[in-house]
């Protein structure tokens, strides 16, 4: 095979690999945004439980509150994590992608 083959073979292999890493890269950003949305929902359920509770002897549904909104808190960092590193093997892809092009 030749180097011209070979070049043309491991670019098209990256491409589809780019191709494949993007499409995971909008799952992850919509489940990115969905996430986002829950902590926020969850950070208004906690500021109005809060108001309510002021004073009150019960505690306990607010505690509930705050374990919801820290799990919700926990996969959204998780989320950020993930795209994170999709975004930076997509720059890796780039990268190398490039370099096929100047050699």
């Amino acid at each position: 095979m030749s180097d011209l083959e070979q070049i043309s073979d491991k670019m098209s292999e990256l491409q589809k690999l780019r191709v494949a890493v993007v499409g995971l890269l909008c799952q992850e950003n919509c489940k990115l945004l969905s996430r986002r949305q829950r902590v926020a929902g969850k950070e208004i359920e906690v500021m109005c439980a809060e108001r309510d509770l002021v004073g009150s002897v019960d505690q306990s549904a607010l505690e509930q509150i705050y374990l919801e909104q820290s799990a919700a808190q926990q996969a959204l960092a998780e989320t950020e994590q993930e795209a994170e590193k999709l975004e930076a093997l997509l720059a890796r892809i780039g990268a190398d992608i490039s370099a096929l092009c100047q050699s």
